[in-house]
């Protein structure tokens, strides 16, 4: 089985406690992710709310540099730069960590910081968490407006740079205003449907369209609050509804791992196992399942490097 996945917070955990990436007891480590045949795996460093300007910036910063450093000393952790890093990861049994930041609070109110950011090879940046930044309104900031002007700015840079805006977190305006400024693809790293769940974390059919019609990506995520009922049937049904929207070419995962909590006997990334099983019960296709669990993040970044 080969697995793609567009979201964890596994740095952030690691940078907090001093967790080996290689093996430990957090959702997601080196030796339980090589368990798959090939494995890329978005790593974002998460932005809480509680810090802004250069405290959030350095922050990211350290975050960001760890994982290079990380990938210095450790033969199984390969960044992805370009597209030929893909087969040099997998040709080698290696991790393909894409590294991204969650939260645009991480820019402290610069542009520059985006060049900074773009020479540390980050390639996805979610724009907001939960609360308002600099760039515009998280989906709980109880928010209505739209991007600022410095969002709508860091929007066209990030494009100008190859940095993939990511919409999750987004408010409904700040999301709209990314669909009318964006140019090319955009994502939603780790959300799921409002449809069958009504959050405000959860994306509308209209956003899954655009997100769908502009060839980007949705990556479903595993958190409970957001599913409604945290198990594979809850799951099916977030999947199922998307698939019935034209979405066999939008969707892959963003499972969240060491973002949200999960069931105990998940035991972290090596539920996803289980979960492609459990699909295959349901008579899915296995070939829309490679495109779900690997093929569409995989020919999406193919396209984009």
């Amino acid at each position: 089985m080969q697995f793609f996945d567009l979201h964890c917070d596994t740095l952030y955990e690691i940078a907090k406690d001093g967790h080996s990436l290689s093996k430990n007891n957090l959702h997601v480590d080196l030796e339980r992710g090589l368990e798959f045949e090939c494995w890329a795996q978005a790593f974002a460093v998460w932005m809480p709310d509680s810090i802004r300007g250069e405290e959030a910036k350095q922050q990211c910063l350290r975050i960001i540099k760890m994982a290079h450093m990380e990938a210095d000393r450790n033969s199984k952790f390969h960044i992805i730069k370009n597209k030929n890093d893909f087969d040099i990861a997998f040709q080698n049994r290696t991790c393909a960590a894409i590294l991204a930041v969650e939260g645009g609070s991480a820019l402290a109110g610069s542009l520059e910081t985006l060049e900074t950011l773009k020479e540390l090879d980050v390639k996805i940046i979610t724009l907001t968490w939960n609360g308002s930044n600099e760039l515009g309104h998280g989906c709980l900031s109880d928010c209505d407006e739209g991007l600022t002007d410095f969002g709508k700015n860091a929007v066209n840079k990030m494009e100008a740079l190859d940095i993939i805006p990511d919409v999750s977190h987004l408010n409904q305006a700040g999301f709209w205003d990314v669909m009318d400024i964006a140019s090319g693809p955009v994502i939603a790293s780790h959300s799921v449907s409002a449809a069958i769940w009504n959050h405000k974390r959860n994306l509308t059919d209209s956003q899954f369209e655009a997100i769908r019609d502009r060839c980007g990506l949705v990556g479903l995520n595993l958190c409970g609050e957001h599913l409604g009922k945290q198990d594979f049937e809850t799951f099916e049904r977030h999947l199922y509804h998307f698939l019935s929207l034209g979405g066999e070419k939008t969707l892959g995962f963003g499972c969240d791992f060491d973002g949200t909590e999960l069931p105990a006997e998940w035991g972290g990334i090596q539920v996803m196992h289980r979960l492609y099983e459990y699909l295959q019960s349901k008579n899915y296709d296995n070939y829309l399942l490679y495109r779900i669990f690997f093929g569409n993040c995989y020919d999406f970044f193919l396209s984009f490097l």
